[in-house]
């Protein structure tokens, strides 16, 4: 797998999935193997496509966001060729994870999207995650795609005030 830079890549896109164990932002992926001088954003884009084609790397695409997940033959593969990956590269992708453990988790933790539903209306998700657990969750019927759109865009700026509120709703002993 290392013959050629894309290779590389690969691998660097592989441990770095493999080491979060939870499905990250397409763009938080890609943001690692590029601020760490690896390669560009073409060249890793293409490299992530690939894995993707190959069935490496399983996508789930959100309103938001591009979710990706280390699949089981990935895991695989990262395996069979680990100790080609340089220890000095695994071992800057890992400190690079966890000084920004706190970035990834937050661009990880909300996610929202929509779908419409036989009646013309729209379906709404909208949740928080820790980690690969769901923390909370809503689900939304609403009139037309335009409100969907608002309720995900409000979902991340949003999102603890809406928790906050349903727990104090939720758990109030005041009689109405």
């Amino acid at each position: 797998m290392p013959d050629n830079p894309v290779n590389l890549y690969k691998q660097i896109i592989l441990h770095i999935l493999h080491k979060t164990s939870l499905s990250l932002p397409q763009s938080v992926v890609l943001d690692v193997i590029i601020k760490l001088g690896y390669t560009d954003y073409i060249q890793a884009q293409s490299a992530l496509g690939e894995l993707v084609e190959s069935g490496l790397v399983s996508e789930n695409t959100t309103y938001h966001r591009t979710y990706l997940t280390l699949t089981e033959l990935g895991d695989e593969t990262r395996k069979a060729f680990e100790t080609q990956l340089s220890i000095d590269i695994r071992r800057e992708v890992d400190d690079y994870l966890k000084k920004n453990h706190i970035e990834t988790l937050d661009e990880t933790s909300l996610v929202s999207d929509y779908h419409l539903a036989n009646d013309g209306a729209c379906i709404v998700n909208c949740s928080i995650r820790d980690g690969s657990r769901t923390i909370y969750e809503l689900s939304l019927e609403v009139a037309d795609e335009n409100e969907a759109i608002r309720i995900c865009d409000e979902w991340e700026t949003k999102s603890e005030t809406v928790y906050a509120k349903t727990l104090q709703i939720l758990l109030s002993t005041e009689a109405e």
